[in-house]
């Protein structure tokens, strides 16, 4: 993982992808991106198909591409228009997409019974705009399956030697303020700059309750390798929430 740099709040998230959107696709379409430390764990959570599937926050589809190989019928949303044309165009499973806000979804109400929002939510400005409009857009008893970064691994850090995955993890500022972070990472002689925000975890869970989803299921993920510092410290978290009343209706 490389290392969050606190920044100052000024452009929106979606902006600071947009403008990293070609090596976003390059990254991740090459194996570079951390999707499959967690696809095993993270598919099996999500219902079997039925109504349609809004994949939130899609980015370039590969959540998309899976979920419509296991029969969802599914709608990839993005507000990055070079995401949404990588993923209508995949020249082996093109998805149904469209450029949308995550707080403003070109959806009915009740139109669908379950999204999925991978790695997205930590990337949007007004997250619990976001839940509220997911709750607007799902049946009573449809599912929000998300993943985040983790909020342990957002707040803190590994100083000293890389080499040395015995090192202390170290919170420096305060783990309940929610701050701005930019992370480079270099493979393989490519570069990703990811932006995020870092928010505690009861940030997450008041957003469901709000917008009427009761919690499931919460698994937090690990690196599986004993010998890696991320063996100590999750690096992500995975929630299942059910819609039991949306405020809206």
């Amino acid at each position: 993982m490389g290392q969050h740099r606190p920044t100052a709040r000024t452009l929106p998230l979606a902006d600071g992808w947009d403008s990293n959107a070609h090596d976003w696709i390059t990254w991740t379409r090459t194996g570079l991106d951390s999707y499959a430390s967690h696809r095993e764990s993270f598919l099996p959570l999500i219902p079997s198909p039925g109504h349609p599937t809004v994949d939130v926050g899609c980015g370039e589809g590969r959540v998309s591409r899976e979920l419509q190989a296991l029969g969802h019928r599914v709608l990839a949303v993005d507000r990055s228009l070079a995401m949404i044309r990588s993923a209508a165009a995949h020249s082996v499973d093109p998805v149904p997409a469209i450029v949308a806000d995550a707080t403003e979804l070109p959806l009915a109400t009740g139109a669908a019974d379950c999204a999925v929002a991978f790695m997205s939510l930590q990337d949007i400005d007004n997250m619990p705009a976001a839940v509220k409009e997911i709750a607007r857009i799902l049946t009573i008893g449809g599912h929000l399956v998300m993943a985040i970064v983790h909020p342990i691994n957002s707040a803190g850090h590994f100083p000293g030697d890389r080499d040395d995955a015995t090192r202390p993890f170290v919170i420096d500022e305060s783990y309940m303020q929610s701050k701005r972070y930019v992370s480079t990472r270099a493979r393989e002689g490519l570069t990703m700059t990811y932006h995020g925000e870092h928010r505690p975890l009861q940030a997450y869970t008041e957003a469901l309750s709000d917008a009427g989803f009761v919690i499931n299921r919460l698994r937090e993920r690990a690196s599986a390798d004993t010998r890696d510092k991320w063996h100590r410290i999750p690096l992500f978290l995975h929630m299942v929430a059910s819609l039991q009343l949306s405020k809206d209706r």
